[in-house]
């Protein structure tokens, strides 16, 4: 049996919860929400799950959401964590906990909005190979009741570290040619090999290509930022397949973008600014896609649905576009307020335009 497992007891959870909130409040207004704590508190998984990721993103005041949200999901994957650091599953669980649980164990403390979150000791005490490996039989678990496009970005992810890392390749292997080699899953099958950590290469591309077709737009992302990288590592290819990998850049991007997600935006506002992609490896300026108009376009799509990377965006169309602003002081402030509350770095640098 599978470590992390479910005895599909969460289906009867989704169907009650449909009924009893979804059916009457909807989802986002606050006699839903408040229903989802009550439903949770009465041990539903489907809403345990959705309070969590209610103190996770910060829509509830809690001085320590991350640690919170973190015991709350696992309490609806129905996982105990022992007192010498051993995970084990009663069943009773929701699928889609599996991969937020899985997306902890990879991001914290590195990235995200887990950078700087606070402590968590399960997750401090865990050396770094053994965080990746339970993320991914927690990903993997999670695939295989439920397409989730997340949670297979995350596996992903994990291929792509060992990739780059003969050990963490090593110490995963294993996993990889027992539970994903020839394997087939919510729509789709595994084919390749993992004799070697860059055969990991390829099997990462299947399942960022996967979430992709989900339109998952952080694997847009991830999509993006390898195609950057192939890009300028290629040196030398010729002038038709730069182009054409070009064209996936902006592809990948695109998909992501016009879901309003606000790195991609600004990021293709940036190309199409100064027609320059970079990574890593180098940069590469093609003039011939400089578009101003699709530029301001993809900045005001990045400023939709605001986070961090959206204060870059009002800073690059305060910087790129200032005769839209000449007379227009109101503007002008309300985008600073916009970039001061976003990220404060960025308030430094829009100062001295």
């Amino acid at each position: 049996m599978d470590k992390f497992f479910c005895d599909g007891s969460y289906e009867e959870d989704l169907r009650e919860y449909t009924e009893l909130v979804v059916q009457k409040y909807g989802v986002s207004s606050p006699a839903a929400q408040r229903e989802i704590r009550c439903l949770a508190d009465a041990g539903n998984t489907v809403a345990g799950k959705l309070f969590a990721d209610q103190v996770f993103y910060l829509r509830l005041l809690r001085k320590y959401p991350y640690r919170e949200a973190f015991s709350l999901y696992l309490k609806t994957a129905d996982i105990r964590i022992s007192g010498d650091g051993v995970w084990s599953c009663g069943g009773a669980a929701y699928p889609l906990s599996f991969w937020m649980l899985g997306y902890y164990l990879v991001n914290y403390r590195k990235s995200s909005s887990l950078l700087k979150c606070e402590e968590i000791e399960a997750i401090e005490t865990m050396p770094e190979k053994e965080r990746l490996l339970t993320a991914m039989e927690l990903a993997v678990s999670c695939i295989k009741y439920v397409k989730a496009p997340g949670a297979v970005n995350l596996a992903g992810r994990i291929l792509q570290e060992a990739a780059e890392d003969e050990a963490l390749f090593e110490a995963l292997k294993p996993f990889v040619i027992e539970r994903l080699i020839g394997k087939e899953f919510s729509g789709f099958s595994v084919c390749g090999a993992a004799e070697k950590a860059s055969d990991c290469a390829a099997l990462s591309e299947l399942f960022f290509e996967e979430a992709v077709k989900e339109g998952y737009v952080y694997a847009c992302n991830n999509l993006a930022a390898r195609e950057a990288d192939r890009l300028l590592q290629g040196g030398g290819q010729d002038a038709a397949k730069t182009k054409e990998s070009i064209e996936r850049y902006i592809n990948y991007l695109r998909l992501s973008a016009d879901k309003y997600e606000p790195y991609a935006a600004n990021r293709l506002g940036l190309f199409y600014i100064t027609g320059e992609i970079s990574s890593p490896a180098g940069r590469l300026v093609s003039r011939e896609y400089v578009n101003f108009a699709l530029a301001k376009e993809y900045f005001l799509k990045a400023t939709v649905y605001p986070d961090v990377n959206s204060a870059w965006a009002f800073f690059n169309l305060l910087k790129y576009f200032q005769k839209d602003f000449d007379q227009d002081l109101e503007k002008i402030n309300e985008y600073m307020d916009y970039i001061k509350e976003l990220n404060p770095e960025v308030y430094d640098l829009t100062m001295e335009l």
